[in-house]
């Protein structure tokens, strides 16, 4: 038994302060004030949480890699070496997210997945999150436009055979022919419809909708935008309360006021907090070249090409949180943008993104600046700060 002691517990969204929280088995198994605890010192391992936030580890629905290594490598290996990472910063579980690439090099990286899945390390791998390659060439962004395909199917069909089952969504651009049949497929499929790198009029995400769009990748960032006199794609997703939208949290993607805007149209319980983070997230500040030949210039925010290009987000998840606390959203809110929403998203919201008796022991300790104290994932640390005695 290892017992969380003394610190506030967000569930996410009441916060209890001085309470502890008791994990046996992998699971939560009590959530009390310190006094009520007292029992159980002794059990096992007792850790001194006074001072920090306790709170449902993050889930990020959007992620593409970190420490030089992509979701898109075909090695099972540097799938494990990014989910290592993520673990330090709070991220319980993810969707390993395979931009948009060759059929080949695709297929190789679902293989990867599966096979790194099989022996996991870090943050849980909760399936696959596929963006593209059915896009929008008007609206690429950093996705290649030679390697984006028609919608099909046969090919999605194909590709969740290689994954072994493991995708839970697909970012598309419904508006192209053969769109909105995918959409009706993916969602009796049970893979989340994602509309992204779309140019959708308003109309046409209507009929997204209407075919099955849930959810929105990006928001803001590769679409259609909002115009006074053309809502455009960002106009449907803010009216349509069926779409969830991620939100990328740096501040920089999106700027925070405008992602507050999204926040109040949408209400926190359809805005998702997403990383979007790419390869060289956790690397030095610095100039690294991609697979691709591609040169990008890393911050601890962004990565940016020559032109100027955003080609992804290297800011994690704690951070994000971070910006929308100090933007002024409430933490209970944010805190649950970044788990309990995703969560449900995934279908997984009795047992992931919470922190209450019988759920999965899935937390994340993070002091009032939001350092990440504590990583435990299914009861197990997978990462603990030095000075978290």
């Amino acid at each position: 038994m290892i017992l969380l002691s003394g610190g506030t517990v967000y569930t996410p969204l009441q916060a209890l302060p001085q309470t502890s929280v008791a994990i046996d088995g992998g699971r939560i198994v009590r959530v009390a004030s310190v006094g009520e605890c007292a029992d159980l010192a002794g059990r096992g391992e007792t850790i001194d949480v006074s001072g920090c936030i306790v709170c449902p580890g993050f889930i990020d629905m959007h992620v593409h890699g970190a420490l030089g290594a992509s979701f898109r490598s075909p090695a099972a290996e540097d799938i494990r070496k990014v989910t290592a990472y993520r673990a330090t910063t709070g991220t319980t579980g993810l969707l390993a997210t395979i931009g948009t690439s060759s059929w080949g090099d695709t297929v190789a990286a679902l293989k990867a997945v599966v096979h790194a899945a099989a022996a996991p390390a870090g943050s849980q791998l909760l399936g696959v999150h596929m963006e593209g390659p059915y896009l929008s060439p008007e609206r690429p962004g950093a996705m290649r436009i030679p390697l984006m395909r028609e919608p099909s199917v046969d090919e999605v069909a194909a590709l969740q055979d290689a994954a072994h089952g493991m995708i839970k969504s697909m970012t598309l651009a419904p508006e192209r022919e053969g769109g909105l049949a995918l959409v009706a497929y993916l969602a009796k499929h049970d893979i989340i419809p994602s509309i992204g790198h779309s140019d959708a009029t308003f109309a046409e995400v209507a009929a997204a909708v209407g075919s099955g769009v849930r959810q929105a990748t990006h928001t803001f960032n590769a679409m259609r935008p909002l115009h006074h006199r053309d809502p455009g794609t960002v106009g449907g997703i803010m009216a349509h309360a069926e779409i969830t939208a991620e939100l990328i949290g740096d501040g920089a993607h999106v700027d925070r006021e405008v992602g507050k805007l999204l926040i109040a149209a949408k209400g926190w319980e359809r805005v998702a907090l997403v990383t979007d983070g790419v390869e060289f997230s956790g690397l030095p500040a610095g100039r690294y070249e991609r697979a691709s030949g591609v040169a990008v210039t890393v911050s601890d925010v962004l990565a940016t090409r020559d032109d100027g290009t955003i080609t992804g987000s290297s800011s994690a998840m704690n951070r994000n949180v971070r910006v929308y606390v100090e933007a002024g959203i409430p933490l209970p809110h944010v805190l649950a943008m970044a788990s309990y929403v995703p969560a449900r998203q995934l279908g997984l919201s009795d047992r992931k993104g919470i922190v209450q008796t019988g759920a999965d022991a899935d937390i994340a300790v993070l002091s009032r600046d939001f350092r990440v104290m504590l990583t435990m994932i299914d009861g197990e640390i997978v990462y603990r700060a030095p000075d978290l005695t």
